[in-house]
């Protein structure tokens, strides 16, 4: 019986090492658990939310008209402002500028804030910027005609002058296009 005892022994040792190790692994699990449900919590914090537009004035002020946005000939063709990461665009009231005058739509929103949306949105997918300062931008119309354009999360200043030298150039050719009709 002594090599059955000692078989014994062995055994519930084996099954004592097993316990031991099994309470080590699932102390490693909570800790891997509680990690996990921060890393969820700091992605949540940081851009899996949707993110809430601020409310602003989509009026520009009559004494604050912003910085006027002018043709190759002089002519006022509308006003920006400049908030934070807003731009806020409104045309001039006499100029019936309308979404389907080239260049617009193809060059403006698609070629320019399309393609700088399209960057951002890459860059927040690989994690290099939160999904929440990705460009958006909202073409306000009535009917046809544009009554004003608001870009959001616009960037840095190389960004905000390329949005302003594009958005003058496309109006300026909107704007050729409008006087010889």
């Amino acid at each position: 019986m002594v090599s059955g005892e000692d078989e014994m022994r062995k055994l519930l040792k084996i099954r004592q090492n097993l316990d031991d190790n099994i309470r080590e692994l699932e102390g490693e699990i909570r800790d891997l658990r509680k990690a996990i449900a921060e890393i969820d919590r700091s992605i949540v914090r940081q851009g899996f939310r949707n993110p809430v537009p601020p409310k602003i004035e989509t009026q520009l002020d009559s004494e604050d008209k912003g910085i006027s946005v002018k043709s190759k000939d002089g002519v006022t063709l509308g006003y920006m402002r400049i908030d934070d990461e807003i731009i806020l665009f409104k045309p001039v009231e006499s100029l019936a500028f309308t979404i389907s005058i080239p260049p617009f739509q193809a060059f403006f929103l698609e070629r320019v804030l399309g393609n700088m949306k399209a960057t951002d949105e890459a860059k927040a997918a690989g994690g290099e910027t939160p999904f929440g300062e990705v460009l958006s931008f909202e073409v306000e119309t009535d009917s046809d005609r544009i009554t004003g354009i608001t870009i959001r999360n616009f960037g840095d200043e190389r960004r905000l002058r390329e949005i302003q030298s594009s958005l003058r150039w496309a109006l300026d050719k909107m704007y050729e296009k409008l006087i010889q009709n």
